[in-house]
């Protein structure tokens, strides 16, 4: 597993990767400033107020650590070139929402792309395009409650996606040159400088972005998406996490086991390791319930585990003795205690 995901990758352009992973194994915390109320759509609920982070589907031939979502948009979408879990009825409102946006036909598009979401709640690609279209209609709060969980687990579009949405550049600048002037006469809107930012980043425009960050980060004390962001483009006044120290040299075999976890009295974790270096991890929060299974490796201090459905959580551990040891994930939050782990 070493020969892929070596210590040195966990940093820079795989933190998005990392945070996605640590969400689908129950151990990250996230918190959407701009979240309200969710959007219910044909019974179908879609909770902004999580990150949009459920296990990846595997697909023949596809890369293994690329996330769950849908092709691009533009990409053909016959239901012959559909990956498993992506509803075609879905797309067919994915493709309808994306006809109407390039004929400025925004509510419409709105529509459809609720209509898309009530299918495929969780999809990354439907719900950056929902932001897109808010951000078209100028509703500017419920765009940043929309993009915020897509962010917090994947760096969004590059600019070659974004404008190939629209007819036109023109169509696009003006609506660009709307938000900034909304900004302009509301500068405590945290949540229209949140959305400027993410359009600035999209454009190339990095110094502009990290201005809008910078007064997101003013304003809303608790965004970690913009301050990650912040980090991303090396502006970021917490110190980076210190480079990996794999100096220590622990025994696998102590690892080999049934362990148990809790956090909050809410959360509880177990993990069960093999000889054979297989595991299985199961957390449990209220109704809700997770299990993911895979290969595992240790280097050093660092324990790093990959799911079959690909992806892989690096975390630095103590060293396992007197039936307990520390699991704390690589990139966490200063101050994150991690995870105690208790043989069971």
């Amino acid at each position: 597993m070493w020969s892929d995901h070596t210590a040195a990758m966990v940093f820079g352009t795989t933190m998005w990767g990392l945070n996605r992973m640590n969400y689908w194994f129950g151990y990250g915390n996230y918190s959407n400033p701009y979240f309200s109320e969710p959007l219910v759509v044909d019974n179908t609920t879609i909770d902004y107020s999580q990150p949009l982070a459920e296990p990846p589907v595997m697909v023949a031939g596809a890369d293994p650590g690329a996330p769950p979502a849908t092709a691009p948009p533009g990409a053909p979408t016959a239901p012959s070139a559909l990956p498993p879990g992506v509803s075609p009825e879905g797309m067919a409102q994915f493709d309808a929402a994306r006809a109407a946006l390039m004929e400025g036909n925004y509510r419409v598009a709105l529509t459809a792309t609720n209509k898309a979401l009530a299918a495929m709640p969780k999809d990354a690609v439907i719900n950056e395009f929902r932001a897109l279209v808010l951000f078209a209609l100028g509703n500017y709060r419920e765009a940043a409650a929309t993009l915020h969980p897509v962010l917090a687990v994947g760096p969004g579009w590059d600019w070659t996606t974004m404008i190939s949405l629209y007819p036109d550049t023109d169509v696009y600048t003006k609506q660009l040159r709307a938000l900034e002037a909304y900004v302009g006469a509301n500068p405590k809107a945290a949540d229209a400088h949140f959305v400027l930012a993410y359009q600035y980043l999209t454009c190339g425009q990095e110094d502009a972005a990290v201005k809008e960050l910078g007064q997101v980060q003013s304003l809303v004390k608790n965004d970690a998406v913009s301050a990650q962001l912040l980090q991303m483009l090396g502006k970021s006044t917490v110190p980076a996490p210190p480079a990996l120290e794999n100096t220590a040299k622990y025994d696998a075999a102590k690892l080999v086991g049934m362990w148990n976890a809790s956090r909050g009295g809410k959360t509880s974790f177990e993990l069960a390791m093999t000889k054979d270096m297989a595991f299985t991890w199961v957390y449990r929060e209220g109704k809700t319930k997770q299990e993911v299974k895979g290969a595992y490796a240790l280097d050093g201090n660092v324990l790093a585990l990959e799911p079959d459905a690909g992806g892989v959580m690096v975390a630095e551990i103590t060293d396992p003795q007197k039936g307990s040891f520390v699991f704390c994930t690589v990139g966490a939050p200063a101050g994150d205690p991690g995870l105690t782990f208790k043989a069971k």
